[in-house]
């Protein structure tokens, strides 16, 4: 058996039948392809939930390497927010084992921006665009120009450009179940020198940024003010989504809590709620059964506090979801993925 304790941020002890880290192309071509199912890919195990034991095979990514090339772009391929400020381009390629942050602090140490507000998400740059991580108003995938892969039922390789990941709210086509066998290798960003500062968020709006070592600076202390070190505290950062809702839902809501929902209107007219609000109200924030429970200063996330098993992570999980089902009528679903005996399950499905 392969344990997968240290390969899980909610550090929960559980194991799967066989674990391979790939540090190279080479090695995953090396690999008796197709492979058997089952097999997951992991990076750093910071957006997973173990539900008990996995009978398969797990692929670690730990390719490594960052190269970075000066460009020179047409007004039409410029990222949007720095057309009229950026002097300088470059095209990122990242290995996909490389930790999100130490990518972030070595760009920014050569005058790259764009990354910044994603600072201190745990995690691998090749597993962020399979969510589409974001934070503080910014999402990965707005800077991605394009994938590297190779598929494991075949074993060929293919460029994924930035539409075809179809990137959208904790979500690419890579989390659908015809694409789970790409095992992204490298992933292709386009930054510029320029910091443009994306303020959407509340706790950075009253803020002046000289530059974007300050913008990071503010984001850490945002992190750290919230969010447990999984370091420390065994989690796996937000556990459910923000939910879509209707504007009526919205205006009722506003009405019943004197205009004081924090919610984001979409472009279709709908709005987009804070979940850890949510989680709050319904009276889930600072829970504890057994040894797991939710986090005091952020409910949205659940935390492992000591020998969690993850039978109790689930149970947790489902009365948080319930408790806000019986108190708004609006569903809650997991931004984790979520995996079982057999591989990657919906939320119905345990």
């Amino acid at each position: 058996m392969f344990d997968l304790s240290s390969y899980n941020t909610f550090n929960l002890h559980v194991s799967a039948r066989e674990g391979i880290e790939i540090k190279c192309t080479e090695d995953l071509l090396a690999l008796d392809l197709p492979l058997s199912e089952p097999y997951i890919i992991l990076g750093g195990g910071s957006d997973v939930l173990f539900t008990e034991d996995f009978d398969g095979l797990v692929l670690i990514n730990r390719i490594l390497g960052i190269d970075v090339q000066k460009v020179e772009l047409s007004p039409s391929t410029l990222p949007l927010n720095e057309l009229d400020q950026a002097e300088l381009f470059y095209e990122v390629r990242v290995g996909g084992g490389v930790v999100l942050d130490d990518l972030i602090v070595g760009l920014l140490q050569h005058g790259i921006c764009g990354l910044e507000n994603l600072s201190l998400i745990p995690g691998t740059v090749g597993a962020a665009p399979i969510q589409n991580i974001g934070a503080y108003g910014v999402e990965i995938g707005d800077f991605i120009s394009s994938l590297e892969t190779i598929n494991l039922r075949t074993g060929e390789k293919r460029i994924f450009t930035h539409d075809e990941c179809q990137f959208g709210y904790r979500y690419s086509i890579f989390k659908e179940p015809d694409f789970r066998s790409f095992f992204i290798t490298h992933v292709n960003l386009r930054l510029s020198n320029s910091f443009v500062p994306q303020q959407n968020y509340a706790g950075l709006q009253s803020n002046e940024f000289k530059d974007a070592f300050a913008m990071r600076d503010r984001v850490i202390s945002l992190r750290n003010e919230k969010l447990p070190n999984p370091k420390y505290v065994g989690n796996a950062g937000s556990f459910f989504k923000n939910p879509y809702v209707s504007k009526e839902t919205v205006e009722k809501l506003q009405d019943a809590y004197e205009g004081k929902v924090p919610c984001y209107l979409l472009e279709d007219g709908n709005y987009k709620l804070a979940a850890g609000w949510l989680i709050d109200k319904a009276q889930c924030r600072g829970l504890r059964h057994g040894q797991v429970g939710t986090w005091g200063k952020q409910a949205l996330v659940i935390v492992n506090l000591g020998n969690a098993k993850p039978h109790e992570v689930v149970a947790l999980a489902r009365y948080v979801s319930a408790e806000v089902k019986s108190k708004f009528g609006i569903d809650l679903v997991p931004e984790v993925r979520l995996y079982g005996k057999h591989g990657e399950l919906a939320w119905d499905q345990i």
